[in-house]
């Protein structure tokens, strides 16, 4: 059985392992640029995002953006709210956002964290009274940068408090950049009372990483993860500890390294969905990988063939994951509930 269109339209999402700048508007990145005269055409930019099969220039673009065109507060309040209203429009009820300082503040010294930080948690609050999404800060850990730039962001973090900032994670290349390089960060984390996260076996690495992750690290959730496949005894062991795990359909390394023709039958998703890990789909630079979190869950059935239990089950660890206070957590329970009965209404065309 195909599931209709309308089915996923109508399921309750909620996307916990989206990049901030990742959603941004392809009019919005152009009508910043030309307001901050950032040395780009058009053309230029129109390239960043996807016009094809693969995802490319993801990481560049992001590296643009903080060195030319998130020059203020109101860029980045700007971004949260287009974000939380597109993700709004396709019924996820909360959002969890990675936004990664470092670069920012390295171009634009004269920038106040504080400020910045206020900027997108200000939009999240509006957001909800806008439209009904809740949403949650992920401070993200450069990991191309160096330790000492990790430890400053858990730091400036942990000084200026905002309930809506609730954790950690990591942002950029894992590739030459394990996770134990930011041990002493995700320590101040978990010391000073954060949530944490880590993209581990993204970019093929090894599943070594995923083991820091969880041994060294002592990570709340996981981000990836695809290459624990290699490993059954350590796949046991998160399987086990109940560790929800984020996953991405459109996994540009995956897309990259493989065909069209192979890519759903090759991807390590489809070994992960019967695994009996805690997975999550999720959108992680939507706009600049051509989806939306209605195409992420079409996704997972119709490319790797999950059924309407485990796409249910799925949205419950997202339920789970999320790192909400009680109250927050049962309204969204009691909205899940409700919207899964909904969306049973629409399961075929």
């Amino acid at each position: 059985m195909i599931l209709s269109d309308a089915y996923f339209a109508a399921l309750p999402k909620v996307d916990i392992h989206c990049h901030l700048l990742g959603t941004i508007r392809e009019e919005t990145l152009w009508d910043l640029a030309q307001q901050a005269r950032a040395p780009i055409t058009r053309d230029e930019v129109a390239d960043y995002f996807i016009r094809g099969e693969k995802p490319r220039g993801v990481l560049h673009a992001f590296r643009f953006m903080e060195e030319y065109v998130l020059t203020t507060p109101a860029c980045l309040h700007r971004l949260t709210a287009e974000c939380l209203e597109d993700m709004a429009r396709e019924n996820v009820l909360h959002a969890e956002l990675f936004w990664n300082s470092t670069g920012t503040l390295a171009h634009h010294p004269s920038l106040d964290f504080a400020e910045l930080q206020d900027a997108i948690t200000r939009a999240m609050a509006e957001a909800e009274v806008a439209h009904g999404i809740t949403a949650r800060l992920i401070h993200a850990i450069d990991r191309e940068a160096s330790p000492e730039d990790g430890a400053a962001t858990v730091a400036r973090t942990l000084a200026h408090s905002d309930p809506r900032a609730v954790g950690i994670g990591s942002d950029y290349l894992e590739t030459g950049n394990p996770p134990e390089k930011f041990w002493k960060a995700y320590r101040m984390a978990r010391d000073g009372g954060l949530k944490t996260t880590m993209h581990a076996g993204e970019f093929g690495c090894h599943w070594r990483n995923i083991e820091t992750a969880v041994d060294l690290l002592r990570v709340d959730r996981l981000d990836h993860c695809y290459t624990i496949l290699d490993n059954p005894t350590l796949l046991e062991r998160v399987r086990d500890a109940g560790i929800v795990v984020t996953v991405v359909p459109t996994n540009s390394y995956y897309m990259r390294t493989l065909s069209r023709d192979e890519w759903a039958e090759k991807h390590p998703l489809r070994r992960m969905l019967s695994s009996g890990l805690r997975l999550h789909p999720n959108t992680d630079d939507p706009t600049f990988h051509n989806t939306t979190p209605n195409r992420v869950w079409t996704s997972i059935h119709r490319d790797f063939g999950a059924t309407t239990d485990q796409i249910e089950a799925m949205i419950w660890n997202g339920v789970a994951g999320a790192w909400l206070d009680d109250a927050t957590r049962v309204a969204l329970e009691d909205r899940t509930r409700r919207g899964l009965e909904d969306a049973k209404a629409h399961l075929v065309a």
